[in-house]
């Protein structure tokens, strides 16, 4: 016997994508009307599609408030799976265009990252990436994290490059490198050399730290705390290379992350590992958000430049 098949069913797999992205942007917007003038459909059309998506799924995934909408508990589970998937398709092709002539990409990219990074990790990783495509222009924001992450929710910027701490549930955090936090001092300080230094004798000396501006997540005086001391703070200074120097001409003590010491840093490094456990550098990004291009091949050279975050 033969099987006729459901046409209805057969013309809702053939529209997924449409239904999908009309759900999609109407989340986005909040209303059906705006969701139909971005996608150029009529708003019946876009309603139309959102309802065949919520009786196959049989789940209701907007709550309606006249000509409001709002995503119910199972409207933002499916907003979480599908806009990567939407913004993905919609890419195409454009990515398609990138992917035959990728050395020729050009445009702007914008990211954000704290001071540390700035300095002593981005330098490199750009440079790869602008060996490979140099019409890619970079765009970098540099800043406290905290900041950086505001405006990656804002769309201001792509990437968000720091240490990893406390963020939410709309961003993916992912590690790149691993360090640990050590106490810098200059090579002629009478803690030079030492292999540990107990938290007592770190709040007999200065402590330089960088300024509330620059500093990221783990940075400044957050260690001070963690160790329950109240050092004798005598110079905020902007900038991790900065507050180097300054321990170099001998004018205090600092912490710093064992990425920023360069061979080339006239310093002696005490280590804390018994204090502090190891931290992590990476990268953050919108969880609903797919990478364009330019966010790819960047993240492509740092994945060079650092092949192994453990």
């Amino acid at each position: 016997m033969t099987m006729i098949p459901d046409r209805r069913k057969l013309y809702h797999k053939r529209d997924r994508l449409r239904q999908l992205r009309a759900f999609c942007h109407a989340a986005r917007y909040g209303s059906m009307t705006q969701a139909a003038e971005h996608l150029l459909m009529s708003q019946p059309a876009v309603s139309l599609h959102v309802r065949e998506l919520e009786h196959e799924l049989e789940a209701v995934l907007f709550e309606r408030h006249g000509p409001r909408i709002s995503l119910t508990q199972a409207g933002e589970c499916l907003f979480r799976l599908a806009m990567p998937l939407v913004e993905g398709m919609d890419d195409i092709p454009d990515v398609f265009a990138e992917e035959l002539d990728d050395g020729d990409l050009t445009g702007e990219l914008n990211i954000a990252s704290g001071d540390a990074g700035t300095v002593y990790v981005l330098p490199r990783v750009i440079k790869r990436l602008r060996d490979q495509s140099p019409g890619i222009r970079v765009r970098v924001s540099t800043g406290v994290i905290g900041k950086g992450l505001e405006m990656l929710l804002d769309d201001e910027v792509e990437l968000v490059f720091g240490s990893r701490g406390p963020v939410s549930k709309a961003i993916v955090y992912r590690p790149v490198l691993t360090y640990d936090l050590v106490l810098i001092t200059s090579e002629d300080h009478p803690l030079a050399g030492r292999e540990t230094v107990s938290p007592a004798e770190i709040a007999s000396y200065p402590v330089i730290v960088p300024d509330f501006g620059t500093y990221s997540l783990q940075g400044g005086e957050s260690p001070l705390r963690h160790l329950g001391i109240e050092a004798n703070v005598v110079i905020e200074v902007g900038g991790w290379d900065v507050v180097e120097r300054y321990v170099e001409a001998g004018l205090g003590i600092a912490f710093y992350g064992t990425f920023c010491v360069s061979e080339e840093s006239r310093l002696s490094v005490i280590p804390l590992r018994e204090y502090f456990p190891k931290r992590s550098y990476g990268w953050f990004m919108r969880r609903d958000r797919a990478l364009s291009r330019f966010a790819e091949r960047l993240i492509e050279a740092m994945d060079a430049e650092y092949p192994d975050p453990s």
